[in-house]
């Protein structure tokens, strides 16, 4: 298992997810020859998306046990996550204000 850490560096800052999938996508993250199982994937962007986007942080076990029930690949090999996210700045009518205002 890894940890799936994501964290926007400026504090008005919110994740989001633009692509996600799990499975085997390439040569070269564990498996270093075509076993013919490479290109295995299940698009995860609807999990990963009501899992991370709009936070300021993301962080979890991956597979977690949504992820690891998709087993989109054959058993004996590992599948990983792929996320493609950026930090856009939260609007401002969504912003929370703590303080006195007159």
């Amino acid at each position: 298992m890894e940890l799936l850490n994501i964290t926007c560096p400026r504090q008005d800052d919110l994740i989001l997810v633009s692509r996600a999938r799990y499975g085997r996508m390439l040569i070269g993250r564990c498996v270093q020859g075509q076993f013919g199982h490479v290109g295995c994937f299940s698009d995860v962007i609807g999990y990963l998306d009501g899992k991370c986007s709009g936070r300021k942080e993301c962080h979890f076990q991956v597979p977690d046990q949504s992820l690891y029930d998709l087993q989109p690949c054959p058993v004996d090999f590992t599948s990983y996550l792929e996320v493609t996210y950026s930090c856009i700045t939260e609007p401002a009518q969504h912003r929370k204000f703590a303080g006195h205002f007159e």
